[in-house]
């Protein structure tokens, strides 16, 4: 019987004392701990983003810069300008030839 009694203290302390840390557990730490993870992960990801921004910024100058150095020369602008002249100028005079009647020789 005695040993019985002993057991049953046993147990009953060794649930009182897993219970009273449970609620310790769910009421101090967690919070604490969910509090300091969110804090961790708002500074982590607002690294990420900064970082970003610097290689998008990098990446566009770079962009920019190799759109520029490779526009093509004065004579090659100048070309291609009057060939889209002389190409719309055609296509203004057949137009308005076919609205008047008049046929191009």
């Amino acid at each position: 019987m005695d040993w019985m009694m002993i057991l049953a203290t046993a147990v009953t302390a060794s649930l009182m004392t897993l219970g009273v840390l449970a609620a310790w557990m769910k009421f101090f730490v967690s919070p604490s701990l969910a509090r300091d993870l969110e804090t961790l992960l708002r500074e982590q990801a607002q690294q990420a983003a900064d970082l970003m921004a610097v290689k998008v910024e990098e990446a566009v100058r770079r962009g920019i810069v190799d759109g520029v150095t490779s526009l093509p020369t004065r004579e090659v602008l100048q070309g291609t300008t009057r060939n889209i002249a002389r190409t719309s100028v055609e296509i203004v005079e057949e137009r308005l030839g076919s609205l008047f009647g008049k046929r191009r020789k």
